[in-house]
């Protein structure tokens, strides 16, 4: 079933038990965990792709990430059985979810390696290569957020970036 989301909405807030999934179709959502009042981006997710807890739903548990829109949104939104259902009438369904969770494990995996290994202004680039033009669209601290690091510093690696041109 359609679902629409305004700016700030959100889809799944901490805590919160779910039993759908989504597919986004328009918008940006982040995702992202509170710890100590603060909070820090995960992951964002772009149209084509299933801004869902999934954790949450496998393990039937609250949530423990929110997942918040941060431009109006346009989704799908689908009963988890329902969809689990159709593995086994349509066996085709399961090959497509291992294939879409194993690219998304690769993805996270090498993005966890890459946030302890590598310099911030690196991890800056391989970030506008995996997200191009969002960095036009969202708040630039939640972009820094995502990085690790503080509005302060993605500035100042901005600036180098328009000098080195």
């Amino acid at each position: 079933m359609p679902l629409a989301l305004q700016r700030h909405d959100y889809l799944v807030q901490e805590g919160a038990r779910v039993s759908d999934c989504f597919m986004l179709l328009e918008g940006i959502v982040r995702v992202f965990y509170n710890k100590d009042g603060n909070e820090y981006n995960k992951t964002f997710f772009v149209p084509g792709k299933f801004p869902t807890a999934l954790t949450a739903l496998i393990s039937e548990t609250p949530s423990a990430l929110s997942f918040q829109a941060l431009t109006p949104c346009e989704l799908v939104q689908f009963s988890f059985l329902d969809f689990k259902g159709l593995f086994t009438k349509h066996r085709c369904w399961e090959s497509l979810l291992l294939r879409v969770l194993e690219t998304e494990w690769i993805k996270k995996e090498r993005h966890d390696i890459r946030m302890v290994t590598n310099d911030a202004l690196t991890n800056y680039l391989i970030f506008r290569k995996e997200f191009p033009d969002l960095e036009n669209l969202i708040p630039q601290y939640h972009i820094a957020s995502y990085l690790g690091i503080t509005p302060i510093q993605l500035s100042r690696i901005r600036s180098q970036l328009v000098k080195e041109r």
